[in-house]
C-alpha cells in the first residue's frame, strides 16, 4: 500500500495528465497554425503540430509540486528546468540561432550550481563546476538532437527516467521519484508521438528532458557503488544513445564541412532508415540498445566493478563498429565530398581518412587483450582478484600486449577486409591468437617460473582473446547481412538449385542492391536440402512444387542456378513459368562471368 502511495500514484497521475494534455495542445497548435513544414534538410514529410513539450512540462509539473518534497537543490532543479523550457519554446516560436540558445542554456547550467546542485564525487568546486555545467549542456543539446525521428527523443527519455527510478529504487530511497514522473509524462506523450506522429515536442521537449535527465543523474540515485569508475560510468550507460548520437554526428558533419547545430539526415537513426529498416524499427533497435546499457548500469550495482567495466568495454566495441559501419552510409553530395577534399588535400586524407579503420583495429585489439587476460583470471578464481594476483597481471600484462601485437601484425590481421571475412580469415585469427597465446606462455615460464601463475589462466585467456578478435572481426559483416537482409527490395525470386551456383547468386543478389531482386527461397531436387537455410534463406521443396510456392509467395521470377541443365530441361522450365505468368532466367545471363 505504501508503494503505491509514494510511487504508483505520481506515475499515473503524470501519464493520465500527459495522455489528456497532448491532444488539447496540438489542438491549440493547429488552430494557430503552429507546425512543423517539410523542408529538405528534416525528416518529417508533412505538417505536423508542433509544442507537445508544454504537455510534457505541465504534466510533470503538477505531480512533482504534490508529491516532491521540495529542498533547495529540487526548488533549483524546478526553476532552472521552467527556464529551459522557456527558452526551448522561444526558440520553437522565433528560431533563434545556435549560439545564442547555447549561450542560454549555460546560463541556466550556471544557475542550476547556485543551487548546489553539482558533481559530488569530485572534492574541488573549481573542478566540480564546470564540469556539472559541462555535463547539463552537453545533455540537453545530446536529446536535442536525439529529436531527429518520431518518438524517438521521447521513448529514449522514457527508457532513461525508468532506470534511474529502477536504480535509486535498489538503494532503498525515493530520491528517483522525479525520475518516475518524468517516465509517466513521457510514456503518455509518446503515444501521440511514436511513428506516425501526430505531434512533435519541439526544443521545449527536447531540452527539457535533457536537463531533467541531466539533473537527476547529478543526483544520489548510484551513490552506493563505492568505485570511482561505476559513479562516472552509469550515467553515461544510462544516456548511452543520445551521447553516440552526439559525437556521431559532431564527427560526421566536422568532418564534411557541415555545422553540428544545423539540421541534417545523417543521424545514426537517418542512416539506418537509409539502409533499409523502417522507422518504427529503427526507433524500436535504439530502444532497445537504450534498454541494454540501462541493463548493465542496473546490473553494475550487484556485480564487481571489475566485471561491469569488461561488460562495457565489449559491449563499447560493438557499438564502435556499428558507428563505422554506418559512417559508411552515404548521407552527403559528392560535392560536399569534393569539398572536404579540396580544403584538406589527399595527403590527410589519404593518411588519416583511409587509414583510421586500421588505427581503430588496433586500438581495439589491445581493449580485448587485456579483457581477456583479465576476464580469465576473474573465471578461474570465482569472481576474486587478490591483490596477488593483480600484481601478477601488472608485471605480466604488458609482455602480453606486446607479443601479441607483434604476432597479430606478422599474422597479417591488420590487412584484412573484414566485411568479407570468411573462414579462412577466422582460420588465420585462430592462428595468430593461438601462436601468439603459445609464445608469451613460453615467455612468461622463462622470466618468472610460472611462480604464482595459474597455468588455466593461459588457456581460458587464449579461448576468451579468440572469441574476442573473431567476434570483432565479423561485426561487421553481422551488420552488412543484418541490413542486407531487410533492405532487399524489388522482384521476388525463386532460385532453382541449392548448390554453389545457387549460394553464389543469392550473395550476389543481397551483395548488389540495382539488381532490385528480393529472394524468397530455393528448390531443389536434392530431398536433404529441402527445409535448410543457405545465408538464411529457406529451400522450400523441390521441382515438383515450384506451382504452390509461386503462388504462395507471390514470385515473379524464377532464377535457374544450375550451369550444367540441359537445354531440354531449361526450355522445358521456360514453358512452366510462361504458364505461371512469371519470367524464368538463368544465373550466367544475369551474372556473366
Amino acid at each position: 500500500m505504501m508503494i503505491f502511495k509514494t510511487y504508483l500514484i505520481p506515475f499515473l497521475c503524470s501519464f493520465f495528465l500527459s495522455i489528456i494534455l497532448t491532444p488539447f495542445v496540438r489542438k491549440i497548435a493547429i488552430l494557430r497554425k503552429c507546425v512543423a513544414r517539410p523542408k529538405e534538410d528534416r525528416w518529417n514529410k508533412k505538417y505536423t503540430a508542433l509544442f507537445g513539450g508544454a504537455a510534457i512540462f505541465i504534466s510533470f509539473l503538477i505531480p512533482y509540486l504534490f508529491f516532491v518534497k521540495i529542498n533547495i537543490e529540487r526548488l533549483g532543479i524546478l526553476i532552472c528546468g521552467a527556464i529551459i523550457f522557456g527558452v526551448g519554446l522561444f526558440d520553437d516560436i522565433v528560431h533563434i540561432k545556435p549560439y545564442t540558445k547555447l549561450i542560454g542554456q549555460i546560463i541556466v547550467a550556471s544557475l542550476l550550481v547556485s543551487f548546489g546542485v553539482s558533481i559530488k564525487i569530485i572534492p574541488y568546486q573549481i573542478l566540480s563546476i564546470p564540469l556539472t555545467i559541462l555535463w547539463v549542456v552537453a545533455i540537453i543539446n545530446a536529446f536535442n538532437l536525439l529529436d531527429n525521428m518520431d518518438g524517438l527523443s521521447c521513448g529514449v527519455g522514457a527508457i532513461v527516467s525508468a532506470a534511474l527510478f529502477i536504480c535509486a529504487f535498489l538503494n532503498g530511497n525515493i530520491t528517483g521519484l522525479p525520475a518516475l514522473i518524468l517516465a509517466g509524462s513521457l510514456l503518455g506523450f509518446l503515444r501521440y508521438n511514436f511513428s506516425p506522429a501526430k505531434i512533435f515536442m519541439g526544443d521545449s521537449g527536447s531540452m527539457f528532458i535533457g536537463f531533467m535527465l541531466a539533473t537527476m543523474t547529478l543526483q544520489e540515485s548510484w551513490k552506493e557503488p563505492t568505485s570511482l569508475v561505476m559513479i562516472v560510468a552509469i550515467p553515461a550507460l544510462l544516456l548511452i544513445v543520445p551521447l553516440l548520437d552526439t559525437a556521431f554526428v559532431t564527427i560526421a558533419r566536422s568532418m564534411n564541412l557541415r555545422r553540428v547545430f544545423q539540421g541534417g539526415k545523417d543521424h545514426i537513426s537517418h542512416r539506418m532508415v537509409v539502409l533499409g529498416l523502417s522507422e518504427r524499427k529503427t526507433v524500436l533497435v535504439l530502444y532497445v540498445i537504450s534498454a541494454v546499457f540501462g541493463g548493465i548500469s542496473l546490473l553494475s550495482m550487484v556485480v564487481s566493478p571489475m566485471v561491469t567495466t569488461i561488460l562495457i568495454l565489449l559491449t563499447s566495441v560493438s557499438l564502435i563498429y556499428f558507428a563505422v559501419f554506418l559512417g559508411k552510409v552515404k548521407v552527403y553530395s559528392d560535392s560536399e565530398i569534393n569539398g572536404l577534399k579540396k580544403k584538406n588535400g589527399n595527403v590527410v586524407l589519404n593518411n588519416v581518412l583511409m587509414h583510421k579503420r586500421r588505427i581503430l583495429e588496433v586500438g581495439v585489439d589491445f581493449t580485448l587483450i587485456c579483457v581477456a587476460y583479465v576476464s580469465a583470471y576473474l573465471l578461474r578464481f570465482e569472481g576474486i582478484l587478490s591483490y596477488a594476483n593483480q600484481d601478477l597481471i601488472v608485471k605480466s600484462l604488458p609482455i602480453i600486449v606486446i607479443i601479441k601485437y607483434i604476432v597479430f601484425f606478422k599474422s597479417g590481421l591488420y590487412r584484412g577486409i573484414w566485411k568479407y571475412v570468411g573462414m579462412r580469415d577466422l582460420i588465420n585469427v585462430f592462428k595468430a591468437v593461438s601462436l601468439s597465446s603459445i609464445v608469451s606462455s613460453v615467455l612468461i615460464l622463462f622470466i618468472w617460473r610460472f611462480q604464482g601463475f595459474s597455468r588455466t589462466v593461459f588457456i581460458i585467456d587464449w579461448l576468451l582473446l579468440f572469441v574476442f578478435i573473431s567476434g570483432a572481426r565479423i561485426l561487421e559483416r553481422i551488420y552488412k547481412e543484418i541490413f542486407d537482409q531487410v533492405s532487399l527490395n524489388g522482384k521476388k525470386v525463386l532460385i532453382y538449385g541449392a548448390g554453389d551456383a545457387g549460394e553464389s547468386a543469392l550473395r550476389e543478389i543481397k551483395n548488389n542492391k540495382a539488381l532490385q531482386y528480393k529472394p524468397v527461397g530455393f528448390v531443389d531436387d536434392d530431398e536433404e536440402k529441402i527445409g535448410r537455410r543457405i545465408h538464411g534463406v529457406p529451400v522450400l521443396g523441390s521441382r515438383s512444387d515450384i506451382s504452390k510456392i509461386v503462388k504462395h509467395n507471390d514470385v515473379n521470377e524464377l532464377l535457374i542456378a544450375i550451369p550444367r541443365l540441359p537445354k531440354g530441361v531449361f526450355e522445358e522450365m521456360t514453358g512452366f513459368c510462361r504458364g505461371l505468368d512469371i519470367s524464368c532466367k538463368r544465373v550466367q545471363d544475369i551474372f556473366p562471368q
